[in-house]
């Protein structure tokens, strides 16, 4: 509000044109402060609720929007992702978040399920798309079992994120959809991705120069999770309980799987965290090799999180174990 005193007012009575030089300076001060007042309002707009379905989405979103929204993680710290049931409260959280991210196509069964009950209104992306999504690969000849289990319903391999490609176009989708969410800073967000990317990039080409020379190009592991980095380093991922980490496999399967790793200089079986590693000791024990941890990055523990564990730190560490198991130059 503009306010003009009296003795101003009675000067320009006796100063006419004093009045017509006033007006538009009134005006454009009325506007100002109409300016003022719209742009408090869109600094007043209440923060965005971003729910992320689990920690490598989350880690996305907390690098891509910063402080700017509140970030939701729907599956717990130290739980792994494909069992998630969501409570009452996680529910209730989610029924009021703007925006939902997550992968699709029956990954998390439990979480799709209150997807499909949510309010039109919140905006659900499935960060599948735009992804090259591979097909589970056969069990090594001669094993037995079903490859089922951590499947997505099309039978494709899940595990999308353990190739920092994967990750750095993920990164790029949900950068695409803040960045035209009202009250976001677009150019913040696009600048964030970017440092975010370029860190992932960086990460994969160290992926690239460590595993180029390796004594042995077998990864045997405790289940299948790990195909998407195979491929991209070009080994052949062996899996000793197949796609579904709770089935056992049979004697017969141990033993081909135990005669293949030693046929191959498989001097170190893997296991991972979130799993016992007895099926990984067992192999190993037969061939006289050592066993060792990947981490699949589905949640860390909370103590994990406290210490700063992160996507790019626990994928530095994936690489320093294969290297030194794969034996590589």
């Amino acid at each position: 509000m503009v306010l003009i005193s009296t003795d101003t007012l009675a000067k320009m009575k006796r100063k006419p044109n004093s009045l017509l030089v006033l007006i538009p300076v009134i005006g454009a001060l009325a506007l100002a402060s109409c300016a003022d007042s719209k742009d408090s309002a869109g600094e007043g707009l209440p923060r965005l609720s971003i729910a992320a379905a689990f920690y490598p989405i989350e880690e996305i979103v907390r690098n891509v929007a910063g402080d700017s929204v509140d970030v939701l993680g729907l599956t717990p710290p130290g739980e792994g992702a494909h069992d998630l049931e969501l409570t009452a409260s996680q529910v209730t959280s989610l029924e009021t978040a703007d925006m939902v991210f997550f992968i699709g196509d029956g990954f998390q069964p439990g979480l799709e399920k209150a997807l499909s009950s949510l309010p039109a209104s919140i905006k659900q992306v499935d960060l599948l798309e735009g992804l090259d999504v591979l097909d589970v690969v056969e069990q090594l000849e001669g094993t037995e079992g079903e490859t089922d289990g951590e499947v997505l319903a099309s039978g494709k391999d899940p595990h999308v994120w353990l190739d920092p490609a994967n990750m750095a176009r993920m990164t790029r989708s949900v950068a695409s959809v803040l960045s035209s969410a009202e009250g976001l800073d677009a150019d913040a967000i696009g600048a964030a991705a970017d440092a975010y990317v370029t860190e992932l990039e960086t990460l994969g080409t160290e992926f690239d120069a460590g595993l180029a020379s390796c004594e042995s190009r077998v990864l045997v592991t405790s289940h299948r999770a790990f195909e998407y980095l195979a491929q991209r380093a070009n080994l052949q991922q062996v899996a000793i309980a197949g796609v579904n980490p709770d089935e056992e496999p049979s004697a017969k399967s141990l033993e081909v799987i135990a005669k293949f790793a030693a046929a191959n200089n498989v001097s170190t079986i893997f296991f991972e965290t979130l799993l016992p590693p007895d099926l990984a000791s067992v192999i190993a024990n037969e061939i006289g090799a050592t066993t060792d941890l990947l981490d699949p990055i589905e949640g860390f523990s909370q103590e994990d999180l406290n210490k700063g564990a992160s996507y790019v730190v626990a994928q530095r560490s994936n690489l320093e174990r294969l290297r030194q198991g794969l034996k590589c130059s």
